[in-house]
This record gives C-alpha cells, sequence and structure tokens, in this order.
C-alpha cells in the first residue's frame, strides 16, 4: 500500500476531524501519553497572548539558538506550508519527518478524535520527542486553558498583548479572554507578561498560584531599536536590537522568559539572534520593484492599533495605501478604524473559502463606500494605480490568507 503524501494527511485529517470536534484536554492528552511526547524538551516555554505570540516565539527561538541550545518550536498558523509549523533547530522538518509523525498519531489514537490543530501539535511534540533537546519553545493556537499545547506544564509562561479576538470561544471582554490566556500558567511557575496593563484576571490567577509574574513596564521594557531587563539587583541592562524585524516589545517578552529558564543572556546573544530571526507576514517590509510593501497579519483592532503606531514611526513622511481582507468571524470596521490615522486610503479584498468573505462586504462593513472592493489582483492594482510616487507605501492586513497570497505575488521566500 503506497504511503500517503502531506498533502493527502492534511487532507484527511481536516475532513474527517473538522473544527467541531469536542474542545478539552483530555483526548489530546491521553495520545500524548501513548506516544510519549510530554515534555518535548528538557526545558519548556509555552506562548500564549492575543498579537505578538508569533513574534515572541521566534525571538526566543533564536535566542536559545544564539546561545548555543538545541531547540524545537512549534507556531501557528502557517502562511505557505504546513512545515512551517514544526522546526528543529530553527529548520522546518521535511515532508517526510511531518507524515511519519501523523502514522505514529494515528496509530496510537484508537477511537479518539482529533481536531486539525490538536494533530498539528502533536506531531511537532512527537518530532521534538525523537531528539534529545535543551528547549522546546510552543505557541498556543487559540486561548490557552483548553488549547492542545496546554497539556505541558511549562518551565515558563508567557502571555503577550492581550485584545478582543475569537469571541465566540474565549468572551467578548478582555477579563474574560486573559482569564482563558492565564490557564496556561502553572503553580510556583514564573510567568512573563509582555501587555503593559494586563487584564485583572490574569495578575490575580498569578497570584493565587505564587506564580512569580514578571510585567512589562516594571520589570522589563523597550524602546526604539532596544530593550531593558531589571536583574535581581534591581538595575536595569539594556540591549540593543539593531536590524531586526521583532518589534522591541516582543524581543523583550522573549529575552525574560529565556532568562526565566536559566539561559544567561549578553549582547552578542542578543545581536546574533536580532540578525537571524525572520517571522514572514508580521511587520515585514519587503522591497519590490521600486515599490516598498508592509505585510502583516493583524486581524483585529488591538493588532491593528499596534501596526499603525509602527506604521507612523517607520513611515512619517510616506503615504501609506491598504489592502484589508478578512475573515468573517473579524472586525474589519474597527481594524480600518484603527489604522484610520496613518492610512490614506483602503481597498477591500476578497478572502478565499470557507471562511472567507467578499470585499464588497468589508467595504459595507467599514462605512467605505468609495473605496475599491473585489478581487486581490484588481484590489492591487487600483492601490498601485493611485500611487503617486514611488514612495508610497502598500500595506497588506487583515489576514494570514491575504499576505500568503501577496507573499506568492512578490515571490517572497
Amino acid at each position: 500500500m503506497e504511503t500517503p503524501t502531506l498533502a493527502a494527511w492534511l487532507d484527511r485529517i481536516g475532513i474527517e476531524h473538522p473544527r467541531g470536534v469536542e474542545r478539552g484536554l483530555d483526548r489530546v492528552g491521553i495520545v500524548a501519553d501513548r506516544l510519549g511526547v510530554v515534555p518535548p524538551a528538557a526545558k519548556t516555554i509555552v506562548v500564549a497572548g492575543t498579537n505578538g505570540k508569533g513574534s515572541t516565539t521566534a525571538f526566543a527561538e533564536h535566542l536559545l539558538l544564539a546561545a548555543g541550545h538545541s531547540v524545537g518550536t512549534t507556531t501557528s498558523p502557517h502562511l505557505h506550508r504546513f512545515n512551517e509549523r514544526i522546526r528543529v533547530n530553527g529548520r522546518e522538518v521535511d515532508d517526510e519527518t511531518v507524515v511519519d509523525a501523523f502514522e505514529s498519531i494515528e496509530s496510537n489514537r484508537g477511537g479518539i478524535d482529533l481536531s486539525y490543530f490538536e494533530y498539528a501539535t502533536l506531531a511537532a511534540m512527537y518530532v521534538m520527542s525523537q531528539t534529545p533537546l535543551d528547549y522546546a519553545v510552543l505557541e498556543v493556537g487559540l486561548g490557552g486553558r483548553l488549547d492542545a499545547v496546554n497539556i505541558v506544564d511549562a518551565d515558563v509562561s508567557v502571555i503577550t498583548s492581550i485584545g478582543i479576538d475569537h469571541q465566540e470561544y474565549l468572551g467578548e471582554t478582555r477579563e474574560m479572554i486573559g482569564a482563558e490566556k492565564a490557564g496556561v500558567m502553572r503553580t510556583s511557575v514564573p510567568v512573563v507578561c509582555g501587555d503593559p496593563d494586563p487584564p485583572a484576571s490574569i495578575v490575580e490567577r498569578a497570584r493565587e498560584l505564587a506564580a512569580p509574574l514578571l510585567l512589562a513596564s516594571r520589570d522589563f521594557g523597550y524602546g526604539t531599536g532596544r530593550f531593558w531587563v531589571r536583574g535581581r539587583d534591581g538595575g536595569r541592562r539594556t540591549f540593543e536590537l539593531a536590524g531586526t524585524p521583532v518589534d522591541p516589545v516582543n524581543a523583550a517578552t522573549a529575552a525574560v522568559a529565556v532568562c526565566q529558564t536559566g539561559c544567561q543572556l549578553d549582547q552578542r546573544t542578543a545581536t546574533r539572534a536580532a540578525r537571524t530571526v525572520r517571522n514572514p507576514g508580521r511587520l515585514e517590509i519587503v522591497q519590490h520593484e521600486g515599490r516598498t510593501w508592509v505585510l502583516d497579519v493583524a486581524h483585529n483592532p488591538h493588532a491593528a492599533a499596534f501596526l499603525g503606531d509602527r506604521l507612523r514611526s517607520l513611515f512619517a513622511d510616506r503615504t501609506v495605501r491598504a489592502v484589508v481582507g478578512c475573515l468573517e468571524d473579524k472586525d474589519v470596521a474597527g481594524i480600518v478604524a484603527a489604522l484610520g490615522h496613518r492610512v490614506a486610503e483602503f481597498a477591500y479584498a476578497d478572502t478565499s473559502p470557507p471562511r472567507g468573505r467578499a470585499g464588497a462586504a468589508l467595504r459595507e462593513a467599514a462605512r467605505d463606500a468609495g473605496a475599491f472592493a473585489g478581487t486581490l489582483d484588481g484590489a492591487l492594482t487600483h492601490l498601485l494605480a493611485r500611487c503617486g510616487t514611488e514612495r508610497d507605501v502598500i500595506l497588506a492586513c487583515g489576514s494570514f490568507d491575504v499576505v500568503e497570497r501577496v507573499r506568492t505575488r512578490l515571490g517572497c521566500p
């Protein structure tokens, strides 16, 4: 019998194990025990939060690599290839490795139903468990308390910024969402929170668990091209971040988490990590045929506000035009409002099934009646024709779907 390809496996787990599978940790925990994949490495950092998880995870990974450690990393979702979700020592695993992991999961799950994301998480842990690793850095997919990653008891828990997103699963307020994210905390285990104004639910849960809580602006902080951490003696130590695509707030959060595991950082390690880290689709600046493009998967108002601030600092004297494409459950009006102070013109692009939304519907929801709406190619053609000079900037945002297709159009690796 021919071994299924990775593409066949992805079709299979997407069809046989849909989004409607019951949430919770019991099922995935049983399969993980059968596989023997917990813990996936000697030490583990778990990264939860609404925005900034991907950047924080990537920078923590590269700090550890720069310090000479072996590291396994899992992130989600992917832009182009499923393999992006699983890295060992900074390299994506190949198709054969992922297929082997899926086959092992299949042979151990018995009659237990698993969702696509649970398959992906278990596959990442299985791959990591096959090689002795110093560290695993695991990005939570959704929430925290009931996310498959939460079967692992982290050595350090990270919660990045908290915004309003995925309300149907996590709740309507920052307090409710914060409580779900706080589910990754463990008794007496350090928690690094990158939100300068964390919901009380996070602070209170840390207190209940006697988990040391390190807070942005109090225990660590950041500025343009640098970040600082507070040492045990109460003094600040500053690290420079020349040339990194990772924003200092996420770099600082990652650095504190890495330090909390016992890894010692110095400027040389931080510089090496800053130069090597890549995080496609997160404030990614691309030069293509004389034009500057900014690609960012910001898909909620909180992320869009953060993006708008960065656009203002990076392109203060340049005109920015944006193509926006959002999925059906996203607040496009809030995203546009958050970017409006920095974007001169919006065009609305159709997004892909099954959760896609027509550009015309996005335009209506954003109350932007005079704007272009249609296909992604049409939106980009419209904006390029509207650019007055080569100094004008094109922003693509609103979803992984739109950013992935623009990256492909631009020939990004």
